[in-house]
This record gives C-alpha cells, structure tokens and sequence, in this order.
C-alpha cells in the first residue's frame, strides 16, 4: 500500500499546476479576436458581428451594401453587433 500513498500525493501534487494551465487555455481562448462576420442583411440593412473596435465591422458592411451598389451608415450598436443602414451613394 506504500506505492499507491505515493502515487495519490503525486497526483494531488499536480492539481494546482493542471488547473493553472486549464485556466491560462481558457483565458486565451477568449482573448482570441473572432472575424467579424455578417450576421443578417438585405438592400437596407446589415447586422454585422464583430469583437473589439467597431471599425472591424465596416469592411464587412462595405462588402455586403456595395453588393447592391450601396454604402454602409453605422445606425447603432449592442455589445458585439453593429447595425448599418446600406444608403444609395
């Protein structure tokens, strides 16, 4: 029975290291940026999703309003969406 007392404490000796690095994984994991993407849209709209800077989002409006030869007008934003109006240039 000496070896598996040995092998117990090793084990619970581990734990804080194993839950440092499980910590760390997730905490980067969520610092990770996401690409902004469209979300939903038509002619007069797009909801764009984005992380950070809203001016991640405006490539995307650009791409979705020029594809019914529009440009994109920022109307309002929640926390990780921003919503454009795509207006005639």
């Amino acid at each position: 029975m000496p070896g598996a007392r040995r092998q117990t404490t090793t084990r619970v000796r581990q734990l804080p290291v194993l839950l440092c690095v499980f910590a760390t994984a997730a905490g980067l994991a969520g610092c990770l940026s996401q690409r902004p993407f469209l979300q939903s849209g038509d002619a007069t709209t797009a909801e764009v999703v984005y992380s950070g800077d809203i001016a991640n989002a405006v490539p995307v409006a650009k791409q979705h309003c020029a594809s019914h030869a529009r440009v994109p007008r920022l109307v309002d934003t929640t926390p990780g969406i921003a919503y454009f109006a795509c207006d005639a240039p």
